[in-house]
């Protein structure tokens, strides 16, 4: 199955809220920095380019982000593209 689609940011938040409770975010100039745990996800994207107003994120990187922290099951949950 492809991955396909795209999920707004602020419902990732949200999610990792409910899936990942203490979990930290770094933004960088390129990408943001997600922690939890003894778990790091590097190189998640910040959204498209020029104003990140309301971003949204590609489908395959919130699958990649959900595996590495494990909290995949959690994240199916709430987020309906990850089913």
């Amino acid at each position: 199955m492809g991955s396909c689609g795209t999920v707004p940011l602020s419902s990732i938040w949200k999610m990792l809220a409910d899936c990942a409770p203490g979990y930290t975010k770094t933004e960088t100039d390129h990408h943001w920095i997600i922690r939890y745990g003894e778990f790091e996800h590097r190189g998640f994207p910040l959204g498209d380019h020029g104003r990140r107003k309301t971003p949204r994120i590609q489908i395959g990187h919130v699958r990649k982000l959900a595996r590495k922290l494990d909290i995949q099951q959690c994240a199916a949950k709430h987020l309906a593209q990850l089913r």
